[in-house]
């Protein structure tokens, strides 16, 4: 376990913690903590959970820790990145001193004014209550920026984020309101984190019962390399109707879309009526053919659905979402 060092804060700034997963990011890492601990406005507090690298991620973390304020959270089990950022978000919630709370992927480049902006804006809501921030980013290949990610303004809508989340988690940055409604109500079930993963479930409850605040400018960039492309390019309807078969073969998470919405309305009772309404056309689709039908042709969710329509029809009739 490395030391945690405190400092006293004798200014005013924000305190923001931010949460890294790690796992054999030696080859990046170093650029990523640079533009962390370079961030303007903000006093930082890196909170770091390795996954179980192999390479020598671990010893560049301790590197950084003498001189710079970072606690590795780090427990020797391999859980996977998912599981890995909600204990990450637990633990530092605990810090009762932290107002801020942002997620940073391992090999990525933050520009200096990232977690300012993004501060400003929350803190500009009339409704200061549970606030996510999210925003687009530049695309970075081979040391050159590429642009913008998103070409297009993204939807923060829950029709949207209930088939597929398009919105990165590496941009979020919540108030500590918002990262209460996230860990106060419990744990959803594993498969919710482990195949959604943690920035899904966190927009989606974001968007059904607090404040999200999507940023068209970009204020990172985004590394684009060998192990993290997938998800990058629009996937064809050939490749949609292949992970298709894929899931007949495994039924895992073939329901998933369902599970997280019956997760939803277990953990966050509370929500709005129409939110509700939304996710119990994905939690209770399966309880007749007359909900699959709701669901499949529910002209809001196939106009706002991310995939293709009639792919998306399909799956419900199969019970594969």
């Amino acid at each position: 376990m490395v030391d945690v060092r405190i400092y006293w804060m004798s200014d005013d700034k924000p305190i923001v913690g931010v949460l890294m997963s790690t796992y054999n990011g030696e080859k990046y890492i170093r650029e990523q903590l640079d533009s962390i601990f370079e961030q303007e406005d903000v006093n930082v507090k890196l909170f770091v959970r390795d996954d179980g690298s192999a390479d020598r991620t671990r010893n560049i973390l301790k590197e950084y820790a003498v001189t710079y304020e970072l606690m590795d959270l780090s427990d020797g089990e391999r859980v996977g990145p998912g599981e890995s950022f909600m204990r990450l978000l637990c633990k530092a919630k605990e810090k009762i001193e932290l107002q801020y709370f942002a997620f940073a992927d391992q090999d990525d480049i933050w520009l200096k004014n990232k977690l300012s902006v993004a501060i400003k804006v929350i803190e500009q809501c009339e409704d200061k209550d549970a606030v996510l921030y999210s925003s687009n980013q530049f695309l970075y290949v081979n040391g050159i920026n590429k642009g913008k990610r998103h070409e297009e303004r993204q939807s923060v809508d829950l029709i949207n984020h209930m088939t597929k989340n398009t919105i990165a988690g590496c941009t979020f940055v919540l108030n500590r309101d918002m990262a209460t409604l996230i860990t106060d109500a419990g744990k959803p079930d594993y498969r919710v984190i482990k195949y959604r993963l943690h920035d899904a479930w966190i927009m989606l409850i974001a968007i059904a019962c607090g404040r999200v605040i999507y940023d068209d400018n970009a204020h990172m960039l985004y590394r684009i390399h060998e192990d993290n492309a997938v998800g990058i390019k629009a996937e064809s309807l050939t490749e949609r109707l292949s992970k298709l078969t894929r899931l007949v073969e495994k039924r895992d998470d073939a329901n998933i879309r369902m599970i997280t919405a019956q997760e939803m309305l277990r953990l966050y009772p509370h929500m709005n009526e129409e939110h509700k309404q939304i996710v119990k056309l994905f939690a209770n689709y399966q309880n007749s053919m007359r909900d699959k039908f709701r669901l499949a042709f529910n002209k809001d969710i196939r106009k706002g659905c991310v995939e293709n329509a009639n792919v998306f029809s399909i799956k419900v009739f199969l019970n594969f979402v």
